[in-house]
């Protein structure tokens, strides 16, 4: 109750300043509202050919894109809903006089807000797929407060346009948005651009080679897991890293990544073939160097399947995760790669050199079907007006 309070006083202020803002000249710039920033750096950086339009990027806290390295002076940088009272006030600013707006997570302040029929506000979700349920879909939806129901569904009314790379995350959109078919555009996930791109591969390759040096000429697994609701402040981390160590050998590295959400870990070994790369900008540099996933729930996948390599699904807690999250499915059009029950498996599947290419690729086909190498761009053709660019 205390806590619904404080989000209808934190609305109320933010719809004041709006409404305020809102009757300023509208500009011909862009506002990245970002919880991760991945979508939104392909987007910009090919914006940002064109120095007319100015780039606005507002950062919740968990967004660790380093948003300096988008080639043009004519951009703007803030954190938003942070202890910088400014920068969340020019926050509100930007985006009550921007043309186009571009969030790429869930933004509570879209319920109180309405833009001006000119401006066109797209969710540019985080994730290229879905293994786990959100929104409607999330089994603990139904038993939130009818005030928080209602302000979902303002947000999700909210999305003009969500870009996509298959029909299936088409339809779970439509679901968990309660949204209908007219709002997607099927132009394929700007992030997924970088994996056709043999040169920015190899300068990623180098980058991580620097920082990581330990991993040149090894083995390198990456294990990413998602979050869990009940372990946000702090996640202890289910594979025995002593265990990998004991039983892999020195051509072994693993590279550990929490979900941006998590604030800190627990139970991390201190050794040089263990790397904690979670405050690592760029995922897609950390799968590029990986040669097998281990993940669980996580929309990883669907990415890493476009490099075709091995995967290994660590799912310790299905039942209770399909009870507090949920998931989609549990066929090969979700999981395709051995699944895991305990670090003594997974151990073992790593060991396994065989590979199941024709499940991969099945895999990649339906989830990035219309993620080829050229998002970025079929985005930003149908989105803008040419004028604006």
């Amino acid at each position: 109750m205390i806590k619904e309070f404080g989000i209808s006083i934190y609305l109320f202020l933010f719809k004041v300043f709006f409404s305020l803002f809102n009757l300023f000249p509208m500009k011909n710039k862009t506002v990245f509202l970002s919880s991760f920033g991945d979508n939104a750096f392909f987007i910009a950086k090919e914006l940002a050919k064109s120095e007319k339009h100015q780039i606005i990027f507002i950062n919740q806290s968990r967004c660790k894109i380093d948003f300096t390295a988008v080639p043009t002076t004519n951009k703007k940088i803030y954190s938003f809903e942070t202890s910088n009272i400014l920068d969340t006030f020019l926050s509100i600013y930007h985006l009550a006089t921007a043309k186009y707006v571009f969030v790429d997570n869930y933004a509570g302040v879209l319920s109180v807000i309405r833009f001006r029929q000119e401006v066109k506000c797209i969710q540019l979700w985080h994730a290229a797929g879905a293994i786990k349920k959100f929104g409607w879909s999330d089994p603990e939806t139904s038993a939130r407060s009818e005030r928080a129901k209602q302000r979902f569904q303002q947000v999700y009314d909210r999305f003009q346009y969500i870009p996509v790379g298959s029909q299936q995350m088409a339809d779970i959109f439509s679901e968990s948005f309660h949204v209908d078919q007219s709002h997607f555009i099927y132009t394929g996930v700007p992030q997924t651009d970088f994996y056709f791109d043999k040169a920015a591969k190899e300068n990623a390759y180098a980058k991580l080679i620097e920082r990581y040096p330990i991993i040149a000429g090894k083995k390198v697994v990456l294990y990413a897991p998602t979050f869990r609701k009940n372990s946000l402040h702090s996640m202890k981390v289910q594979l025995e890293v002593s265990e990998f160590l004991e039983k892999m050998d020195g051509d072994y590295v693993l590279m550990i990544r929490l979900h941006p959400s998590v604030q800190e870990v627990t139970n991390i070994v201190d050794h040089p073939r263990v790397l904690l790369a979670t405050d690592y900008p760029h995922l897609s540099d950390l799968l590029i160097v990986s040669d097998i996933l281990i993940t669980d729930y996580s929309s990883i996948p669907v990415e890493f399947s476009l490099l075709g390599k091995k995967m290994i699904f660590y799912t310790y807690d299905l039942e209770d995760y399909g009870k507090t999250q949920g998931i989609w499915a549990e066929s090969n059009l979700y999981f395709p790669g051995p699944i895991a029950k305990t670090t003594t498996e997974v151990l073992a599947h790593i060991q396994d050199s065989s590979v199941d290419h024709e499940k991969i690729d099945l895999f990649r086909s339906h989830w990035n079907t219309y993620s080829t190498g050229h998002s970025t761009c079929q985005l930003i053709t149908a989105i803008y007006d040419t004028k604006d660019l």
